[in-house]
């Protein structure tokens, strides 16, 4: 059974040296045949994606940066500097030998990225994105239909700027054919496909000032596109926002699979 290999976000976890991390990952139980241990340590490191060979590819919210980090059986571990001078560039995926990662209001790639990680060159494949930075980091994945799909989070708390915001979009791996795939969503932070279904689950973070409890966080799935999850008009399923929420019904949007705690 293979290991399992964990990047710790140093960020949430405030400790002093890799002994204390060490102590702390000591404490998690974990299936007969897997293992934890520190990988590396990379400065708030948000969204990972991992080449077929085993390189791993680092997105970093709050700072400017995007790693590569390299590890094998005759060579020991390596971070790279893959791009920096980026806005937010939390979103990182792997498709056909290219990195691709997002930049508020950009996507970019290297191609043959494994290849070219001492000196990568770095292209554009679109600029079409709001470059408003308030949940400005784009969370990215690759989609089963090959497209390439893209958080564009709420640029607000909470307010009602069309479905330019509040979405996920999705477009060809070359930039073309954007569209928004589904809306009224804050800010997504995650998402991945079923496997036979191919429907796409997603999380939602809801709107801040309601309340220590209210309103829940959101597990959500869409089973087609041009569907509508509820904000700014509704929020968990059944509870209208107080300000955007007039006039409106909970029941014309589609309702979380699952509700979670707030501000999870």
């Amino acid at each position: 059974m293979n290991s399992l290999i964990a990047l710790i976000l140093t960020t949430f976890v405030p400790l002093t040296s890799a002994d204390d991390l060490q102590t702390q990952l000591s404490k998690i139980k974990l299936p007969t045949g897997f293992k934890i241990e520190i990988l590396t340590r990379i400065e708030n490191p948000r969204a990972m994606a991992i080449a077929p060979s085993g390189t791993l590819f680092v997105g970093n919210k709050d700072q400017d940066k995007v790693y590569a980090i390299t590890r094998t059986k005759l060579k020991p571990l390596k971070t790279y500097v893959l791009a920096e001078d980026l806005d937010q560039p939390l979103g990182v995926a792997y498709q056909d030998g290219a990195l691709y990662f997002s930049s508020t209001s950009k996507v970019l790639k290297i191609k043959d990225v494994e290849k070219n990680l001492e000196k990568p060159v770095v292209e554009t494949v679109s600029s079409a994105l709001p470059d408003e930075g308030h949940h400005g980091g784009r969370f990215i994945a690759f989609g089963p239909d090959k497209k390439l799909y893209i958080g564009v989070g709420a640029p607000c708390n909470v307010c009602d700027r069309g479905s330019k915001f509040a979405n996920i979009t999705r477009m060809n791996a070359d930039g073309t054919q954007m569209e928004v795939f589904a809306e009224g969503i804050r800010n997504t932070v995650g998402f991945d496909w079923h496997p036979k279904s191919k429907a796409l689950w997603f999380t939602e973070n809801g709107r801040d000032l309601l309340g220590d409890d209210v309103p829940p966080c959101e597990l959500n799935f869409a089973s087609k596109a041009g569907l509508h999850f509820g904000f700014p008009y509704c929020h968990a399923g059944n509870l209208l926002d107080p300000d955007f929420g007039k006039g409106k019904k909970c029941e014309d949007y589609i309702k979380p699979a699952q509700n979670m705690m707030a501000h999870v």
